[in-house]
């Protein structure tokens, strides 16, 4: 990095998003609800009868960000199962078609398992399909628990390894430089347990964007692009001998008495909440303006909310709600791209939506010290 006599960036400006934008028209809204966990995601298995039920969900707004890591421990739990218990039966049932649900189906077809993918969200009608894309800790707390802490270190560290090792091969992955004008608790939560993992972030005295006068960091992280990372999952499965059945489970005895598979795996996110009667699990709105492509924008910039520059689009997002309800607000996203175009000096400045991500309506839902890619 290059500094002047004063110690300020000489970096120029990189370019300013065209902030246009029309929230009623057709695909300029998205609203998603993240399946957050308070007691952190589980990962787990337990028997059950006959059957081994292993659960992969509760991960907030990081399941992308987990993804490969936590399909790589489902491996490992059920191949850890079939060794003890000698086990020749070759059928897994995956329960949900998230990305949970479509990574840890990739890595079991590793062990010469027959997988069926089990439904009721096509892949590019999940959650995981609106994220937003960078790779970063979402919503997960920190563990006194010394086992959990080292489970998270292995997980990070696979996911990491394996999106890395996937760009220019098809799958929408990149790595790029994230400005933040805070520090960006969802990757120093990276740094923190994984060290050396990504690259140091950098202070920079001035932030490289018209509109922009204060200091800020510089990091180097990934982005992952659902919409092409989630059907080039789907596309792989099927030519693979996947197959995927439209089915709704009523709950888990539904489950066990109606599938034949002794070896399940629960990716259900939010559905857990009725079918696993999990009462730890809430659904977390969240909310993004789509603005058209942009190629010229080669950056990731977050300042409570975030712009992430995609082929599809050029994502605003960063609010935050408790609910049910998975309907976009056309008013609520003009309004993130009118905070995000005043960061720019674009527009006058105006604060930031009411539910964000570092002032939550309600406490309780989230760690202050970390993020939300969604």
């Amino acid at each position: 990095m290059l500094l002047d006599e004063r110690g300020v960036s000489t970096l120029s400006n990189l370019p300013t998003a065209d902030f246009t934008f029309d929230p009623y028209q057709p695909g300029a809204c998205v609203a998603g609800l993240r399946p957050y966990r308070t007691k952190s995601y589980r990962l787990d298995g337990e028997e059950l009868g006959d059957k081994l039920v292993v659960h992969n969900y509760g991960h907030g707004g990081g399941g992308i960000t987990l993804s490969w890591g936590c399909a790589a421990k489902v491996r490992d739990m059920v191949l850890r199962h079939r060794i003890q218990n000698e086990t020749t039966e070759r059928e897994v049932a995956v329960l949900g078609a998230g990305v949970m649900g479509l990574t840890a189906a990739t890595l079991l077809l590793d062990l010469g398992l027959d997988v069926t993918i089990y439904f009721d969200r096509k892949p590019v009608e999940t959650t995981s399909y609106k994220a937003g894309g960078q790779w970063a800790v979402s919503l997960l707390e920190y563990s006194k628990d010394f086992a959990k802490v080292q489970e998270l270190q292995y997980i990070l560290r696979t996911a990491y390894t394996m999106f890395k090792a996937s760009i220019g091969k098809g799958f929408g992955v990149s790595e790029v430089d994230n400005y933040s004008v805070n520090a960006t608790s969802g990757i120093e939560v990276v740094h923190d347990l994984v060290p050396g993992l990504l690259p140091q972030r950098e202070y920079l005295k001035r932030l490289p964007f018209e509109g922009h006068d204060t200091s800020g960091y510089r990091y180097r992280t990934l982005l992952v692009e659902p919409p092409i990372f989630i059907p080039r999952l789907e596309r792989d499965l099927k030519a693979r001998g996947v197959t995927f059945v439209n089915r709704r489970f009523i709950n888990s005895a539904d489950v066990l008495t109606s599938l034949t598979q002794k070896t399940i795996i629960n990716c259900t996110g939010l559905g857990a909440k009725d079918l696993w009667n999990d009462s730890d699990m809430l659904p977390l709105r969240g909310q993004l303006a789509m603005l058209r492509p942009q190629p010229n924008l080669e950056y990731l910039y977050g300042q409570n909310g975030y712009l992430f520059p995609r082929n599809d689009h050029v994502i605003i997002g960063g609010t935050v709600e408790e609910t049910c309800d998975e309907t976009f607000d056309p008013e609520r996203c003009r309004e993130l791209v009118e905070y995000m175009a005043g960061a720019f000096g674009q527009r006058p400045p105006v604060p930031m939506p009411e539910f964000h991500i570092h002032h939550p309506r309600n406490e309780r839902l989230v760690d202050p010290r970390l993020s939300i890619s969604l």
